[in-house]
């Protein structure tokens, strides 16, 4: 199925670029920020049961830097880096704190953004991507410190609006978008994501 949805996401951004006509077609380079809130907090204390409480200390800064293709006025197929804001928090029983926890991800990810113009220089449209991710959670007790690890690669999605400027040489792109991931053993982890970024465009 993921493999059927990676060859339509690349059919459907290859026949986009190759397709348009205009001069604006060219490379592009990219960098944002997202302010990453994941539910790690709220699985982990289903998961412990009664008594449990855990605190998570809320959403925190990732990072993304890419390359890409940029065709259409705005749309554009990109190839990155994403480096998810951490969650952390504290376990508590009975009121007392037992632990705390830190959750890391990060990895690179194909996506493809289809934009549609709503005036001269603002587009607006979706986002749909394949990322890879590694992730590592560490657990810190009166009885030690543990760490393990997962991976895997999962679809992504999202809104997406631009503002170009400098003639359409640059950009301001502002996106919510929403992961969903899941490990060989079935466990969960998403992250809402609010970015604010610049583009640069070769064209």
């Amino acid at each position: 199925m993921k493999k059927t949805l990676v060859v339509m996401l690349c059919s459907l951004a290859a026949s986009g670029v190759w397709a348009e006509e205009s001069p604006s077609r060219g490379l592009m380079v990219g960098a944002g920020v997202g302010i990453d809130t994941g539910n790690f907090a709220d699985e982990l204390e289903d998961e412990l049961g009664s008594g449990f409480n855990v605190d998570d200390d809320g959403a925190n800064t990732g990072a993304d830097l890419y390359v890409g293709f940029a065709f259409g006025g705005a749309s554009s197929v990109r190839l990155g880096y994403r480096k998810f804001g951490e969650q952390a928090g504290e376990v508590s029983f009975g009121g007392a704190k037992i632990g705390e926890y830190e959750v890391d991800a990060d990895g690179l990810y194909l996506a493809a953004d289809l934009m549609f113009p709503v005036a001269d220089t603002v587009y607006l449209g979706g986002t749909l991507g394949l990322q890879r991710w590694d992730g590592e959670s560490t657990t810190r007790t009166a009885s030690g410190t543990s760490r393990a690890s997962s991976e895997g690669s999962d679809f992504f999605y999202g809104v997406r609006g631009k503002f170009l400027f400098n003639q359409g040489k640059a950009g301001v792109v502002a996106g919510y978008t929403l992961y969903r991931f899941e490990d060989e053993r079935g466990d969960e982890l998403e992250y809402d994501s609010i970015s604010l970024g610049l583009e640069g465009y070769f064209r």
